[in-house]
């Protein structure tokens, strides 16, 4: 696109210097002059659809200007026509400074968001890194104190003494608390028994069947088995399954016939209306 319009520029000067300093315009001159002006024109015109080097527009302002300098007695129409198409060049020179400055901004603030992005993701990783120190710290603040801090038979006696209260709840969390703690301890059969009874208390007989029954399966040889089993079947009668609840209650009978389980059994038995 340079070589083009220099050709042109070129042609259109060597046009206009042939003609003597003195002579008149004549019509071969006034035609040589339009046909300079048209590959002027031309030229500002494709600049317009397309981005010109700094070069192209200033070798056009130069013909231009030659041109004007020039001793050819020129109509002052066309020389008004080049002084416009030379104020165009300039104008589109100045367009395309402020579109090489916008450029030059734009990626400068590119740069910038992607500094800021950098940093806002270094600072995003840290804080993730805190909050997950933190999240250990909490986990580790919930932990069960170990078991060296606490006396086995301060903790029985205590959840015991919850149970004598009344207060069912406090007890059966002494008694799980004793069973995770110690459940080969000296009063794990009992601490089972006694939580079965709070959940009894709470009128969770469901959840009292199951406590109670582990005696039996954890305990075999303990004395509250047979406690266990009558309180076994007084949940199933309370529950509204007299069947289950007879049927514990015979076993209580048959397995234990000369203990105070097997007399209360046959009274629960004798007078199913009563509440043991």
């Amino acid at each position: 696109m340079t070589r083009l319009a220099r050709g042109r520029a070129s042609r259109i000067l060597a046009g206009v210097l042939l003609v003597p300093a003195f002579a008149c315009t004549s019509s071969t001159q006034l035609t040589e002059l339009e046909a300079g002006l048209a590959a002027l024109e031309q030229q500002v015109a494709s600049f317009r659809s397309q981005t010109p080097t700094r070069d192209d527009l200033t070798l056009v302002a130069r013909a231009v200007e030659e041109l004007l300098e020039s001793d050819v007695s020129a109509r002052a129409d066309l020389k008004e026509d080049l002084r416009q198409i030379l104020a165009e060049v300039e104008a589109l020179r100045t367009s395309t400074q402020e579109q090489r400055r916008t450029l030059n901004a734009s990626l400068a603030r590119i740069g910038q968001v992607s500094d800021e992005f950098d940093l806002l993701q270094g600072q995003l990783e840290r804080q993730e890194t805190i909050l997950a120190t933190l999240s250990e710290q909490l986990e580790a603040s919930r932990q069960t104190p170990p078991a060296q801090s606490v006396e086995p038979k301060t903790l029985y006696d205590a959840a015991y003494q919850h149970y004598l209260s009344g207060d069912y709840e406090q007890a059966a969390a002494g008694f799980e608390r004793y069973l995770d703690t110690f459940p080969d301890g000296e009063d794990a059969d009992s601490a089972q028994y006694w939580l079965g009874e709070s959940y009894i208390g709470q009128g969770r007989f469901r959840t009292a069947i199951d406590e109670l029954g582990r005696v039996a399966e954890r305990y075999p040889a303990s004395d509250k088995v047979a406690s266990s089993m009558l309180r076994i079947g007084v949940a199933h009668i309370e529950l509204g399954e007299r069947e289950l609840g007879n049927e514990m209650l015979l076993r209580v009978r048959q397995e234990y016939p000369d203990s105070d389980e097997a007399a209360l059994a046959l009274q629960q038995l004798d007078n199913p209306a009563d509440q043991l």
